[in-house]
């Protein structure tokens, strides 16, 4: 052999091994590169990204209530889409496609695109969930659902919910899902949990058509809330809109707000994940003077309980 054609075979056995260390290096890297555009959820979850062989998931624990810890109530909230510890109980993280219709009161998109919920690339700031600070609810797209006041047992109420749907052609129709956290044990896979009201799954493949000329869509769906505990404890609520019906897709994951397979993002739509926390403010009554006998006086209040939100006269959410 040559010298020149010596040195052209070592020139492409370097070449060769570089290629070689470079894809190792990369091939993490590139199971995610073709999942850079998804959207998914922000509700907490034990079952993420941070490893811990010392924790009972297998990875970091994260705190349903109170949000943010310390440790009270496990989240076991389906979320992150593609885990390295085993997936939660209920599946894999809800996920979707990069796709034009999201919920939400502007015809801006409203949504935003990631890698996964703890982990990558996340273009509108910090991933959705931190799971080593015990940090979820970082997303800051939920504005498509608007919850009423109060939501006790037993009586029937409405949720809200808006968007858009961008399409070709005729109006097609997409579907609302909900789930409630009603006896907030930190996932959403419960029946009937009390006497009354509907189990977990209290929205199952709600129809909504956007009007033809602006894509806006917006429904009054009816629930009736079951609180076999108390009735203003927060509460994590899960509401997916999507171009699929959930209740027609096989696996029993779909009906706890989770995804049957790691790879079976919805490919149009959002999912929004809500704490509602009901607030308790003191109303003090103008003091009222009772004459008693001799001229005693006597003072009386009240304390008025309401519960609101950053809207008047709804569910604040506790950021």
């Amino acid at each position: 052999m040559s010298v020149n054609g010596c040195r052209q075979a070592r020139a492409w056995q370097l070449c060769w091994v570089m290629g070689l260390v470079l894809g190792l290096l990369l091939l993490p890297g590139l199971a995610y590169a073709q999942n850079d555009d998804i959207e998914c959820g922000d509700a907490p979850s034990s079952y993420n990204h941070s490893v811990d062989p010392t924790s009972p998931t297998g990875s970091a624990l994260m705190t349903a209530y109170p949000k943010g810890g310390p440790l009270g109530v496990r989240a076991n909230f389906p979320v992150v889409v593609f885990p390295l510890a085993p997936p939660s109980p209920d599946g894999f993280g809800m996920c979707h496609r990069l796709g034009p219709s999201f919920l939400g009161h502007t015809p801006l998109p409203s949504k935003s695109l990631e890698t996964d919920a703890d982990v990558g690339l996340d273009p509108d700031g910090p991933n959705n969930i931190h799971p080593t600070s015990d940090s979820p609810d970082r997303d800051g797209h939920d504005d498509g659902v608007t919850f009423p006041a109060q939501l006790p047992s037993c009586n029937p109420a409405s949720v809200f919910v808006e968007g858009y749907i961008y399409t070709v052609g005729a109006a097609p129709t997409y579907y609302v899902d909900a789930w409630f956290d009603w006896n907030r044990d930190g996932d959403w896979n419960d029946g009937a949990v009390c006497g009354c009201g509907d189990n977990e799954w209290a929205i199952q493949d709600y129809p909504v058509t956007p009007d033809p000329t602006t894509s806006y869509f917006s429904a009054s769906i009816g629930i009736i809330p079951c609180n076999p505990v108390s009735d203003t404890d927060p509460l994590w609520v899960r509401v997916t809109l999507s171009d699929m019906e959930l209740t027609g897709m096989a696996g029993e994951e779909w009906a706890a707000g989770g995804r049957p397979q790691a790879v079976a993002c919805l490919s149009d739509g959002e999912t929004e994940d809500y704490y509602l926390l009901p607030e308790v403010e003191f109303v003090p009554e103008p003091a009222t003077v009772v004459l008693l006998g001799s001229g005693l006086a006597g003072l009386a209040g009240y304390a008025g309980f309401r519960l609101r939100s950053a809207q008047a006269l709804r569910w604040r959410r506790r950021d």
